[in-house]
């Protein structure tokens, strides 16, 4: 995985010398929980929502094909409620710091683009925290004091729309969703009770804003093309 971060990486430099680069920030929210094996442990599992923000490194080339590279600081976790207990609730919230790095494909030509992301990340844990208030979890399995791995890593896919406010500058929408790998088949380091698998889970909401320092190339024409603007024009 770190090989592949470091291709990436050089691939990344490669192709700023001739694409539009960019920086930016973005902020959102995300509904967040924890895939269980086997999934009866997930009965009281809610959502919880957690906001993330960060920086944002993008290269964008005149066909419309580039990566984009963040540093983010990602809250994660999840929550656990008894509705047969009045206020019953556990929670467990973990901070990283996220580097997900993308391949990223904009559609079209225009002001308004949709876009499509996809690719790896690694999470760093910072740090967290756990919050209860007569919970009980019915099952032997303990999710109040196992530890979470230090580094974790998966795939992050994202589909979006970007608004090229002008030539320097631009907004954008996004929903992503976060497929954890962990680093191994679960985000613990022990596994109690032949728990065989758990990873976070997380769908997101983002919006960010991008100043584009070097402006993206327009593409190049074909010999003998004729705007459409101008075609009646060039029969006259």
């Amino acid at each position: 995985m770190v090989k592949s971060l470091g291709t990436l990486l050089i691939l990344l430099s490669v192709i700023s010398l001739k694409a539009q680069f960019s920086i930016g920030v973005r902020a959102g929210y995300g509904a967040h929980g924890i895939h269980l094996e086997p999934p009866a442990l997930e009965k009281y599992q809610t959502s919880f929502l957690l906001s993330n923000g960060g920086l944002v490194l993008a290269f964008n080339n005149k066909m419309n094909a580039g990566l984009q590279m963040e540093a983010i600081y990602a809250k994660k976790g999840w929550k656990d409620v008894d509705d047969s207990i009045p206020d019953s609730f556990f929670s467990r919230t973990i901070n990283y710091l996220e580097v997900p790095i993308f391949g990223h494909w904009e559609i079209g030509r225009g002001a308004v683009r949709p876009v499509i992301l996809v690719g790896p990340y690694l999470a760093f844990k910072l740090s967290e925290s756990a919050d209860s208030n007569n919970f009980n979890h019915p099952n032997d399995y303990d999710p109040f004091h196992q530890a979470v791995r230090n580094v974790s890593w998966g795939i992050k896919t994202g589909l979006g729309l970007r608004y090229n406010i002008n030539q320097r500058m631009a907004i954008f929408a996004e929903a992503r969703y976060d497929i954890q790998v962990a680093g191994g088949r679960d985000i613990f380091i022990d596994r109690p009770n032949g728990i065989q698998a758990s990873r976070l889970k997380e769908i997101t909401g983002t919006f960010g804003i991008l100043w584009h320092i070097i402006p993206q190339e327009k593409k190049e024409e074909k010999e003998g093309y004729v705007p459409k603007e101008n075609l009646y024009e060039s029969e006259e």
